[in-house]
């Protein structure tokens, strides 16, 4: 089982002025990728929105195939990047990961997440995020299901953000909704409730969204990120 990474990128670096640990930045998110995937079966492929050639991350680019779009905006990236998903060459049991930009990893996430498809037979989102608004705000009432793997807890949740891996047939079964609806949150409602789709998420957290206040709990990122 392979997984393939579609990563959405484009012309930034440092900070882009959202609410930010003081720690964060684009290039130590992708260095991080980069050795948390390093000697696995693992295929990069990176969706650059503008010329590489002039952004930082070109000089990795012996590690990823690139995609040139033209989209200006997150929500045209993330059809376009669809588009390109649809006609690739990807196995049925093979594992695709839509992933943004601003994300940390922990070592060891790709074994965890390919147990537990192994160990399920999932037609369900999975994120390596562990929602920390999850945990206040206005989920008061949320009640879960877990799932428990060798090495691992698994929960579900509502939602999910623009980074998350499913497998092919279930891209094929949802791409009508991935690209008509738009809003993350209103599309995995829409996909809860038309499809009884569930986005199931680690406990704690394989990787976190760089966001001030919703990093994924317990777990010390500003080291993760020093690595």
């Amino acid at each position: 089982m392979k997984i393939h990474i579609f990563y959405r990128h484009f012309d930034i670096s440092g900070t882009d002025g959202r609410r930010r640990p003081q720690w964060f930045d684009f290039e130590k998110c992708f260095k991080n990728l980069l050795n948390t995937i390093e000697g696995t079966q693992v295929n990069l492929n990176v969706i650059f929105d503008g010329h590489v050639e002039k952004n930082w991350i070109n000089k990795y680019k012996d590690k990823f195939t690139t995609h040139e779009i033209k989209a200006g905006g997150d929500q045209s990236s993330f059809f376009q990047t669809w588009e390109i998903v649809k006609n690739s060459n990807i196995e049925d049991n093979d594992l695709i990961y839509f992933l943004e930009n601003d994300y940390l990893h922990l070592e060891g996430w790709v074994d965890k997440v390919v147990e537990l498809f192994e160990k399920y037979d999932l037609l369900h989102y999975i994120s390596t995020y562990d929602h920390n608004d999850k945990y206040f705000a206005n989920y008061d009432d949320l009640v879960s299901k877990i799932f428990i793997t060798d090495t691992h807890h698994w929960r579900t949740t509502p939602s999910t953000c623009g980074s998350f891996i499913i497998n092919r047939k279930l891209f094929d079964l949802d791409y009508d909704i991935h690209t008509t609806v738009v809003g993350d949150h209103n599309k995995f409602i829409d996909l809860y409730n038309n499809r009884q789709r569930m986005v199931i998420t680690p406990i704690p957290g394989l990787s976190t969204h760089c966001v001030d206040r919703l990093l994924s709990p317990t777990i010390n990122w500003e080291k993760i990120n020093k690595k």
